[in-house]
C-alpha cells in the first residue's frame, strides 16, 4: 500500500466521496420534487437528483465566495499605520539604459 493511503485526510475523504457517489447515484431515479411556488396551484416538478446537484453546487460556490470575502485585504486601514517611504532610496526602475 503506498504511504499516502495510510495518511487519515486520504481515507476520510475517500470515504466521503464514496458516500456523495452512492447518494447521487442512489437519488438518481427519476422521482419527483414539488415545489408549490404559489398557493393557487402553480407547481414546479423538479428531479430529486436536480436538487441534490444543484445544492452541492451551490453549497461550492457559497463556501468559495464567503472565503474569498474573509480573507481579502481589508480596506479600512488607517494612513497613520502604513510606514513613510523615506526620500533618500528612491526606487529604481528596471529598465536597461
Amino acid at each position: 500500500m503506498p504511504a499516502f493511503a495510510k495518511n487519515p485526510k486520504v481515507i476520510i475523504g475517500t470515504i466521503v466521496v464514496l458516500w456523495v457517489a452512492y447518494v447521487i447515484y442512489a437519488n438518481f431515479q427519476p422521482k419527483m420534487v414539488d415545489f408549490y411556488l404559489l398557493p393557487f396551484g402553480v407547481v414546479l416538478q423538479i428531479k430529486l437528483s436536480s436538487v441534490i446537484i444543484g445544492a452541492a453546487i451551490f453549497g461550492a460556490v457559497a463556501t468559495i465566495v464567503i472565503h474569498w470575502l474573509w480573507t481579502r485585504p481589508s480596506n479600512s486601514v488607517s494612513p497613520a499605520a502604513t510606514a513613510p517611504v523615506s526620500p533618500s532610496n528612491p526606487p529604481r526602475s528596471n529598465t536597461v539604459a
